[in-house]
């Protein structure tokens, strides 16, 4: 808030800031969940599993709601985890410790690439492989993912877009007349 007045730009990328103060470019989380989560239910899975961290986090939040406003006429129960942090050995120990009382999911959506890492770490660890039928749905794509047996759906961010969007902001910030107001810009992925 100290530099709500400063004169300078200040531009918020990939996590909002204040709207009434200041200008932001996040993605569109919330959308981009739901697109993916509708994908994901075109799967034939009957166990779902739904792998997030730090829910109180506006990311995870909306990323969750966006999965939860796609999936919430399907009949087929979801299992909702949620790690500490967003980090792959995180991710890793929680799903370990699930599979001691579960049977490995046949859909899978994690909110985040390293998530994902933490769950194949203990699959392969486990079973030394994926399974074929295993549906995954995750964002953050990376062409590891190229290579799965299985179906894999992946949003990215698109950061030419965000960042041409943000060049645009700091210009237009720096001319008086054209200076933008304080707002939110999400990108869909």
């Amino acid at each position: 808030q100290r530099w709500a007045n400063a004169p300078f730009p200040i531009v918020a990328l990939d996590r909002a800031l204040d709207r009434e103060h200041f200008t932001s470019v996040v993605g569109a989380d919330q959308d981009d969940a739901e697109m993916l989560a509708e994908e994901l239910r075109k799967f034939p899975a009957e166990t779902v599993l739904y792998l997030g961290a730090l829910p109180e986090l506006s990311v995870s939040f909306l990323r969750e709601q966006g999965f939860r406003t796609a999936w919430k006429d399907d009949p087929r129960e979801v299992h909702f985890l949620y790690a500490n942090s967003y980090e792959r050995e995180a991710a890793a120990q929680l799903f370990e410790k699930w599979l001691e009382t579960h049977l490995m999911p046949q859909a899978l959506f994690t909110t985040s690439f390293a998530l994902l890492q933490g769950v194949m770490d203990v699959t392969l660890r486990r079973d030394g492989k994926l399974p074929s039928d295993l549906a995954i749905a995750t964002f953050g794509d990376n062409e590891l993912l190229d290579f799965l047996q299985c179906p894999v759906l992946a949003v990215a961010q698109r950061h030419r877009d965000v960042a041409e969007r943000v060049l645009e902001i700091v210009l237009a910030s720096l001319d008086e007349p054209r200076k933008p107001k304080p707002g939110l810009t999400r990108i869909k992925r």
